[in-house]
């Protein structure tokens, strides 16, 4: 595990770089310098675009995973496997922009009356869709080749970092409002070219593929395995993005805006998972092609713990913190302070389950994994009608807390079952009642009327209680390794 957790690592350093610029961004730049309503439409915009780029490589990116490692040979350029693979979003786009457009008066009339905004652009998350699609195909393959860090640095810190560029030039009145959501587009064209780059001066790639290699067999293999996951990619993204969505067809594009500022603060404590996804996903891939259990339970294990102690910390200062912050925005935003701690919780149980989608996926059972994740998107787009009318930005939050609970419960659980792999013990109770004592014991502090100030201190007794708690009980010390200068204390 040397290698995932240096990789890791690095990984979570430009992950939390990226969170510090989006934080910069989400919470100071656009709501002091964009209207809510503007922040909604670039929201709504990204997540309808990242719907339908879900749809377009027609499960590329899962395929990449799953078959790369069998074809991985550099002298011979992988066989083209590149080639093969970008393909996917060209024949996904010819199939889907034309329905699209046939549909595209019925999605008019769902969002015209309270996000007519968004409707007067709505035609640019065509190209938008498309780009999103290459990224992520692109994006795999160098994961698949184990050069996990400059897409994660692209996507994380660069793109952001231009956009923010943008945010200063709209609002110094250098650019139109059509200019500026151009310019947003184009970001992710710019994002291509540099992934494109970094193919080329890594080499070994090919854009031709071997169909010597990639026969008619292999293809029906990957075929079959491509298009049992393919509902399954498109119900994990409506997970996460159908809330915006579908709050824009209830709620003013204002009011999507503060939800879309809120839902990005959760992100702070799913970051480590994602950064260590980005790692891992490629490396159980390969342990299951050469039936290298022990490395997969391993992974599995050490994902859960590392990520739960992490996990733990990080949700305490945001739930802790959130109100205070929030005195920092326009008053209209505080309406978003519940849904942080909504969204907040089903982070840290996503955290405490570990790379448990990496290894259903990649085993022979994804079909079960398939339909278990498409049955949950279909639940909770049924939630999200139920709960958004009646609650409006708290509904979509607790219709997306419920769904990706019952989500991780099922992979917990299948995982258990099929596999006898389950990686809790005493010390995860332990880092449970850390957070719990934590939580409870620092909401009684006394507040200042200074936000500087209740940060401060919120922060400080809440760390210092957890990391009491963590220290003491020896839930943590499976990080020794990581922590050289603590080793013999924890030994």
């Amino acid at each position: 595990m040397g290698v995932i957790q240096r990789q890791g690592l690095q990984s979570a350093v430009i992950s939390y770089a990226g969170m510090l610029t989006g934080f910069l961004s989400l919470l100071i730049i656009q709501p002091w310098l964009l209207s809510a309503e503007e922040i909604g439409l670039t929201r709504v915009l990204y997540s309808f675009s990242f719907l339908i780029s879900t749809v377009l490589p027609l499960s590329a990116v899962n395929i990449t995973t799953k078959f790369f490692p069998r074809f991985r040979n550099p002298e011979k350029k992988h066989h083209g496997f590149l080639g093969l693979t970008l393909l996917f979003p060209i024949v996904g786009a010819a199939i889907v922009f034309p329905i699209l457009y046939l549909l595209k008066e019925p999605i008019i009339n769902r969002y015209i009356d309270e996000s007519p905004l968004f409707v007067e652009y709505l035609l640019y998350a065509f190209p938008l869709s498309l780009m999103l699609a290459a990224i992520s195909v692109i994006n795999n393959y160098l994961f698949a080749i184990f050069r996990p860090l400059l897409p994660a640095l692209a996507q994380e810190v660069l793109i952001r970092l231009f956009f923010i560029l943008l945010i200063v030039f709209y609002a110094q009145g250098w650019l139109s409002l059509d200019e500026f959501v151009l310019a947003y587009v184009g970001t992710f064209l710019l994002q291509i070219i540099i992934l494109g780059v970094q193919i080329v001066r890594i080499g070994n790639y090919s854009l031709i593929p071997n169909f010597k290699v990639f026969t008619q067999p292999v293809i029906r293999e990957m075929t079959v395995f491509g298009f049992t996951v393919f509902g399954a990619g498109i119900a994990s993204m409506a997970i996460k993005l159908l809330d915006a969505v579908i709050l824009g067809q209830y709620v003013p594009l204002a009011l999507v805006g503060v939800y879309g500022i809120a839902a990005f603060i959760p992100t702070f404590i799913e970051a480590p998972v994602n950064a260590l996804d980005k790692v891992a996903n490629s490396r159980i891939a390969h342990s299951w092609e050469t039936g290298d259990m022990e490395n997969i339970k391993e992974i599995y294990y050490k994902s859960s713990r590392y990520l739960y102690v992490l996990g733990g910390f990080l949700f305490l200062m945001v739930v802790l913190n959130v109100k205070f912050l929030f005195t920092l925005l326009p008053s209209i935003f505080m309406a978003g302070i519940p849904v942080v701690k909504i969204l907040s919780l089903a982070a840290l149980f996503n955290l405490m389950t570990g790379s448990n989608t990496a290894i259903i996926f990649n085993s022979s059972r994804f079909k079960a994994g398939a339909a278990a994740i498409i049955s949950v998107a279909v639940v909770n787009l049924i939630i999200l009608y139920l709960l958004i009318p009646e609650f409006g930005l708290v509904g979509a939050a607790w219709a997306t807390c419920i769904s990706s609970f019952s989500y991780n419960f099922f992979k917990f659980g299948f995982i258990w079952l099929r596999f006898k792999l389950q990686p809790f013990d005493l010390r995860t109770l332990y880092i449970t009642g850390a957070i719990l004592a934590s939580y409870f014991v620092t909401s009684f502090l006394p507040l200042f009327g200074n936000m500087v100030l209740d940060v401060l201190t919120h922060a400080a007794l809440g760390s210092f209680i957890y990391g009491l708690i963590i220290w003491y009980s020896r839930a943590a010390d499976d990080l020794k390794d990581l922590l050289p200068f603590a080793k013999k204390k924890v030994e």
